[in-house]
């Protein structure tokens, strides 16, 4: 467009330069013209030459004017351009200095102090934060060195932070600091940005935080070491009364004596159970239980808490019983303590609520859940009574401290309310979950699933049995016991039957029958059925399930025509091994004088087998002197009393001791000084190390730990049980 503008512009120039040459040319031949005419001429000739120098001058003239409007129109589009062009940078420095408010408004009303420097450390910018929050002598100024102590490490690099104290216009306060490096937007030089954010409060509500932690962790070590302390001492008498009762029982007495007897030992253990259950909640949570993991037999965890219980049901009447399922490993890698502890609360809650009937405890393997498949497999333990059961809020509190079913003065149910709550908080430690089925005067059951590590996947030796198509019927009126044989039966084929004495189809199956298992309290004298029906032609074998009690009755029910006997609470291994004996012709004969007749002769010779022992029985309480005498006396041994450790150590220095029986807390010098010196004599004389048993009503887990550093060989906490002591010296032995 402007090349067409310009080649017209150049032929318009030409047609006025035309034009003017022509007037020239005209005007000079007018003027010739002028000269040579008449008046009438010259005054023609000095018209058309004025006209014509008029047309030349105007040509000329107007190229010119032509020339300037155009230069002026362009210097007037330029003017209009560079208005806009000031408008729009007006524009745009009116939104810059918006911004800039807006964003200064945002870093002041946060409070935050900015400051840039350069290389040579110099300010190069400092928000207005830094000048009202800084004394006038070191706030950062532009253009000034910085004075404003905000040293420390990592001064100067990018991302570098920390907490920092410094001294402000309202007095010292803690702010966090924040290095960047940048650059400055004018020239590109390098900057560090430090950025200064107040914590004053955040870091005085982390020490309050800190504080209160250390005064909790500290009470609560408090309140662990002032019930240790209330254990101890309550623990020390407890041990006289119990040992002492459990004298005066082997006594003879009348039947009123021995009633009172029993509510002494009774009452005592009730009083232990409860000093165990507040110290285990106490450990469990202040977060002290740490798992020790290591190879535990299933069968002889499960099988041990049911005998133990087993007194105490048969005193109330009850049953208790376990199965383990046929698939079940025979060892896992677990914490035996505490999953034998969970198992016997449980267990005992069911004993306690349940008033007939009984507790099963069985143990199977399921399928593995993801985490169970990482650790190893899972398994599930069910833990069910035919007690009074709970209803479904009921059981969603039943975990909770202190809760019980029945509350107030006229509560039934004795006890802390704390088992339950140990129970989970254990399970959960080890990984798995405890869940509550609720069944309002159908009896409970807790449901255990755990992720357990198997080292071996082997099973049971009873696993390998295989009994198909042998029928096998169990003689009994249990609710417990009865089912549980037949279901662990039934794992390896055997078609096993429950039949209750007085059934219709009674004769039948008996009749039927490949082997007859009977309990002995499904008739009023099973040796008496039993010589009959043999009588009357039975010859299947039989085995006959007494409980520990009626151990007396065994050689009449021998003549009665029994082949075998269990005793209650029955465990797997001898359910196997009487069921496979009596089934095989060639073993049967002979099964009671010979299978059962070995368990009796090892059981009474590891009974026998403790030769008499010199014992030095270091002991500051007399009524615990006098009890350990007496039981040491009691168990055939010759004890030698000491009164404290110096004593004790005295006493000792002949070497003539089979064992020492060291108690921790004596005076003028305790068991574990004691223990400490009499080893480090020991060794300087060359003797073999003697025995030491170390005695203490301390339960805490540093007191056991400290003997055994010491030198002690075996740790007993009081009250002494008579069994757990007999066991520790035969060890010994």
């Amino acid at each position: 467009m402007s090349g067409k503008r310009a080649r017209f512009g150049l032929a318009a120039l030409h047609v006025r330069q035309t034009l003017a040459a022509f007037g020239m040319a005209v005007g000079i031949a007018f003027s010739f013209w002028l000269i040579l005419g008449d008046s009438t001429g010259r005054l023609l000739a000095i018209s058309m030459s004025f006209l014509s120098g008029t047309l030349a001058a105007w040509v000329l003239t107007g190229g010119d004017l032509a020339r300037l409007s155009g230069r002026q129109r362009a210097l007037d589009s330029e003017v209009h351009s560079l208005r806009r062009e000031r408008e729009a940078l007006e524009d745009r420095l009116w939104e810059l200095k918006e911004s800039d408010e807006r964003h200064r408004s945002v870093l002041d009303s946060l409070g935050d102090v900015i400051i840039r420097r350069g290389e040579g450390g110099d300010v190069t910018y400092a928000n207005d934060a830094a000048a009202r929050l800084f004394p006038r002598e070191v706030a950062p100024v532009a253009g000034k060195a910085l004075a404003l102590d905000i040293g420390g490490e990592g001064d100067g690099q990018d991302g570098a932070f920390g907490d920092i104290r410094l001294e402000t216009v309202e007095g010292p306060r803690w702010f966090s600091r924040l290095d960047l490096a940048v650059r400055d937007p004018m020239d590109e030089r390098p900057l560090v940005q430090t950025i200064l954010r107040d914590i004053t409060s955040r870091r005085a509500m982390e020490e309050e935080l800190v504080e209160a932690r250390d005064m909790a962790e500290a009470a609560s070590v408090a309140k662990s070491r002032f019930l240790a302390t209330v254990s101890h001492e309550i623990r020390t008498p407890l041990n006289g009364i119990l040992g002492m009762a459990g004298l005066l029982r082997d006594t003879r007495q009348t039947l009123e004596q021995k009633s009172y007897t029993e509510a002494l030992v009774g009452s005592g253990e009730s009083l232990l159970h409860l000093i165990d259950e507040v110290l285990e909640f106490s450990k469990v949570e202040a977060g002290r239980v740490e798992l020790a993991e290591e190879a535990v037999s299933v069968s002889g965890l499960v099988e041990g808490v049911v005998e133990l219980l087993a007194p105490k049901a048969q005193l109330k009447g009850l049953e208790i019983a376990a199965r383990i399922g046929a698939d079940v490993p025979r060892e896992i890698v677990s914490d035996g303590k505490r999953l034998r502890q969970v198992l016997f609360n449980l267990a005992g809650n069911g004993l306690k609520f349940t008033e007939t009937g009984g507790v099963a405890i069985e143990v199977d393997r399921v399928e593995a859940g993801p985490l169970e498949r990482e650790r190893g497999i899972g398994l599930q333990i069910l833990v069910r009574d035919t007690g009074v059961g709970f209803t479904g809020e009921q059981a969603e509190r039943l975990f909770r401290e202190f809760e019980q079913i029945d509350h107030g003065l006229s509560r039934r149910y004795g006890g802390t309310g704390l088992g339950l709550a140990i129970s989970r908080r254990l399970v959960t430690l080890m990984g798995g979950t405890i869940e509550a089925e609720a069944s309002p005067g159908a009896g409970a059951t807790f449901r255990v699933r755990l992720p357990v590590k198997v080292e071996r996947d082997v099973l049971e030796d009873d696993a390998a049995f295989d009994l198909p198509r042998r029928k096998i019927a169990i003689v009994s009126k249990s609710r417990i016991g009865a089912p549980l044989i037949a279901a662990r039966l039934c794992e390896v084929r055997a078609q096993a039957c429950i039949v209750a004495p007085g059934a219709a189809d009674f004769e039948e199956e008996i009749g039927d029958a490949d082997l007859l298992l009977v309990d002995h309290a499904a008739f009023s004298d099973a040796g008496a059925w039993l010589a009959g029906a043999r009588a009357a032609g039975l010859e299947m074998p039989a085995a006959v399930i007494v409980k520990p009690t009626e151990r007396d009755r065994l050689p009449r029910l021998n003549d009665a025509g029994f082949d075998a006997y269990l005793v209650e609470p029955v465990r797997t291994a001898s359910l196997f091994g009487v069921v496979t004996g009596l089934l095989d012709p060639d073993r049967r004969a002979s099964f009671w004088t010979g299978a059962n007749a070995l368990i009796e002769e090892e059981h009474q010779q590891s009974a026998e087998s403790s030769r008499p022992l010199r014992v030095l029985v270091a002991e500051d309480n007399d009524i615990n002197r006098l009890l350990t005498e007496a039981l040491l006396r009691k168990f055939g041994h010759e004890p030698v009393v000491a009164t404290n450790g110096k004593a004790a150590l005295e006493e000792v220095r002949d070497g003539s001791f089979d064992v020492l029986l060291v108690d921790l807390h004596m005076p003028e010098m305790d068991g574990v000084e004691f223990i400490a010196r009499y080893r480090e004599y020991e060794s300087s004389r060359c003797w073999d190390p003697a025995p030491l048993i170390a005695v203490t009503a301390d339960v805490m887990p540093d007191a056991h730990a400290r003997a055994r550093d010491a030198g002690a060989d075996d740790v007993l906490t009081k009250p002494l049980d008579p069994d757990i002591l007999k066991q520790a010296l035969s060890r010994a032995s």
